[in-house]
């Protein structure tokens, strides 16, 4: 199964990208499954799914935590996965982490450690070929470890100082972690030397930097709230992440 999660600073386009990387995956016939660790919880969201329709795994936390000291991950697994994800027409099925629910309640720390134990399950069944995280923004995802020996880190940045010293810091950690191969996508660029700066700022190959363009059909499916894949199937943006999907594949 190919591990791929997708890090970067806030605003950088890490849903929107991978929302459609997700649907040109499934429609070349790879299973896919997501797990959405932002607690802003979008991706889901961008499907059409309301938040309050998804059991997250941080609204039953304590009760899957009982059932896994009690029977294990092998048993519960399959139950887990049924009760806390929705599956979209596409066959994309999607598992929410959540948010903290009340002030004061700590940390997502619990919520991430449960969700590298359902990573682990959804390997050991074989029963997806790709298996993509949502991260928060910035690098405190990576500080917990989840990433731990995936295939892929795929940094999205835009072409700017501040999105490039995030950058910096999610590669870094990427290998820190053992994370097998990183790339970074330059989003919203308007001017081919972005990829070439961008990728010097951060500091990766440029073999191994991909842009999108900035692309208006991407604010339109935005305020309508519908899927960029769907909505402007041959826009420049999708036909970009198209090649870029194609370089992963």
């Amino acid at each position: 199964m190919l591990k791929i999660i997708a890090t970067g600073k806030g605003g950088v386009g890490k849903t929107t990208t991978l929302t459609a990387l997700s649907q040109i995956m499934a429609a070349e016939g790879k299973r896919v499954i997501v797990f959405d660790t932002d607690p802003s919880m979008n991706f889901a969201l961008a499907f059409g799914i309301p938040f309050d329709s998804v059991a997250t795994i941080m609204e039953d936390k304590e009760e899957i935590n009982d059932h896994l000291e009690d029977e294990g991950i092998d048993i519960v697994g399959e139950e887990v996965l049924a009760n806390n994800s929705h599956l979209t027409p596409e066959g994309i099925r999607i598992v929410v982490m959540g948010a903290i629910l009340h002030g004061g309640d700590g940390c997502i720390c619990s919520a991430i450690s449960l969700i590298k134990i359902l990573l682990g399950y959804v390997e050991s069944t074989g029963e997806y070929d790709v298996a993509l995280v949502d991260s928060q923004a910035g690098p405190e995802v990576l500080g917990r470890g989840l990433a731990s020996q995936f295939d892929y880190n795929i940094i999205l940045t835009e072409p700017t100082a501040k999105s490039s010293e995030v950058s910096r810091q999610v590669l870094r950690m990427g290998r820190d972690l053992g994370v097998k191969d990183t790339v970074m996508v330059v989003n919203m660029i308007d001017e081919p030397q972005d990829i070439d700066r961008t990728a010097e700022m951060v500091g990766i190959e440029r073999s191994k930097t991909f842009g999108i363009r900035y692309d208006r059909c991407v604010v339109k499916a935005d305020k309508e709230g519908g899927l960029l894949a769907d909505m402007f199937p041959d826009c420049d943006a999708m036909s970009d992440i198209r090649a870029f999907a194609s370089a992963i594949l």
